[in-house]
């Protein structure tokens, strides 16, 4: 028996339930017979006693509870010299798997190719092969033992031309496991129908994607600030407008399990490499129909706050001020993040120990400057392999709600992380900010082993 981090228990574990977590506390944890089995010793919340839950994996791959511990301790040494003492029996017993009964099919492979060789996306065939992704690699592959297929397509349109917006809907995923929200699997759209100790809701994700013209504004990277500001006033907020209004068409709110309840629609840029670190302004003031810069005034720095009409880019236009469009009262709030890449799944599979210690990660960028006078946001360069570093995969996620939204999100449900309202009446922004949230960042990788190439 060997003692692991949370961090390390957690990369593995995606069966908590939350109601249990809220009577048991998990103070220990470990694993055994060659990462076989999994254990947390577990302070009872009611009795105020120690005990352990031992899980195996089931049939489909996937870590399961096949033991809680028979006699609990006043002390977290007793429970974890009983649990040393009954994890003997499981480790040498001859099984691999510990079948529930309830499983339904077989482990999902997401890395083993479904389709040829050349039908396979770009990004799948770097995180198969490429040795500096080992940590995504291991995690995606945990992460999605776990996972259910509503539709029985996920794994192929992961491995072909879906792969952005797989990998961003399992992001959400294990988000939403990870800050203890329940899974109701019982209609395949929208995408996520969730529970937080029984306050219900609802989340479709979608992706802005690159376009087919190679002629397109974001064929290649914008070079100034002007040319950033150009396609941020205009072209992304046309990009946004568009991924948003397409699931508008599908009228979710009018499905029976969703009347009622609040329904948030996730969105991600993925439109151009690059892009990510500053589309979430564009976003923003599509959403709300306003714009906020900080511009030079007499040699002072001041922000300017003015009302957007429309958003035009090469002959097309769209009003702007996405909420306050017909029948969008039914969109409780905007979802976003520009961090659901498997750079992302990289660092965080790095920090559970499941990649190679010739890979080293450095990740810079800007950070969210809680302090209420700050105008600009503050650089930072960490070394993802220190023992200091910390990340989450609340880290980066931004609520835009809806003024005007018939069924309201409860931020307290979605509590670690950042979230934005505007004012109706003033114009004005305030929010709810996680201190020194990552606004945008970008992740060097340094590795010793030779770079995967595709022929």
């Amino acid at each position: 028996m060997r003692r692991i981090t949370q961090t390390q228990f957690d990369a593995y574990c995606y069966a908590r339930q939350p109601l249990v977590r809220a009577m048991l506390k998990e103070v220990a944890w470990f694993e055994a017979g060659d990462r076989k089995l999994l254990a947390t010793v577990i302070f009872d919340q009611i009795d105020s006693d120690y005990g352990h839950i031992l899980l195996g994996r089931d049939s489909r791959r996937m870590f399961r509870c096949i033991s809680v511990s028979k006699e609990f301790f006043k002390t977290v040494e007793e429970a974890e010299d009983f649990l040393e003492s009954e994890i003997k029996a499981y480790v040498d017993d001859g099984n691999e798997l510990y079948p529930q009964g309830d499983e339904k099919h077989a482990p999902n492979e997401i890395l083993e190719p479904v389709v040829e060789e050349d039908k396979l996306h770009p990004y799948f065939k770097v995180l198969i092969n490429e040795p500096r992704f080992e940590a995504a690699r291991n995690l995606i592959k945990e992460v999605v033992y776990s996972y259910v297929d509503p539709d029985g397509h996920y794994i192929k349109e992961f491995q072909t031309q879906g792969f952005d917006a797989r990998i961003w809907e399992l992001f959400l995923y294990v988000y939403l496991y990870d800050v203890g929200f329940e899974f109701i699997h019982e209609h395949a759209a929208p995408d996520y129908h969730i529970s937080f100790y029984g306050n219900e809701c609802c989340i479709e994700a979608v992706t802005v994607n690159a376009g087919q013209n190679p002629e397109r504004p974001d064929a290649k990277q914008p070079e100034t600030r002007e040319e950033i500001l150009a396609l941020t006033d205009d072209y992304l907020p046309i990009k946004f407008g568009s991924s948003l209004y397409s699931k508008l068409q599908k009228r979710y709110w009018e499905k029976e399990h969703v009347i009622g309840k609040p329904l948030i629609i996730a969105i991600h840029d993925f439109h151009m490499p690059g892009s990510m670190g500053w589309s979430r302004t564009a976003l923003s003031e599509y959403l709300y129909g306003r714009r906020i810069r900080l511009v030079e005034d007499g040699g002072k720095k001041k922000v300017v706050n003015e009302t957007i009409e429309k958003h035009s880019w090469e002959g097309k236009e769209i009003p702007s001020h996405f909420f306050n469009l017909p029948d969008n009262e039914n969109i409780s709030a905007v979802l976003f993040t520009n961090a659901a890449t498997i750079t992302k799944f990289n660092r965080m599979g790095k920090l559970a120990g499941l990649g190679s210690k010739d890979v080293h990660l450095i990740r810079t960028g800007y950070l969210f400057d809680p302090d209420p006078d700050a105008l600009e946001p503050i650089q930072f360069s960490h070394d993802v392999d220190s023992p200091e570093y910390e990340e989450t995969w609340s880290d980066s996620l931004m609520m835009f709600h809806n003024p005007k939204a018939l069924n309201p999100v409860n931020p307290e449900w979605f509590g670690t992380i950042s979230h934005t309202w505007v004012d109706e009446e003033t114009g004005e922004f305030r929010g709810c900010y996680q201190p020194y949230d990552v606004i945008s960042s970008i992740t060097m990788t340094l590795s010793s082993q030779p770079a995967y190439k595709d022929e």
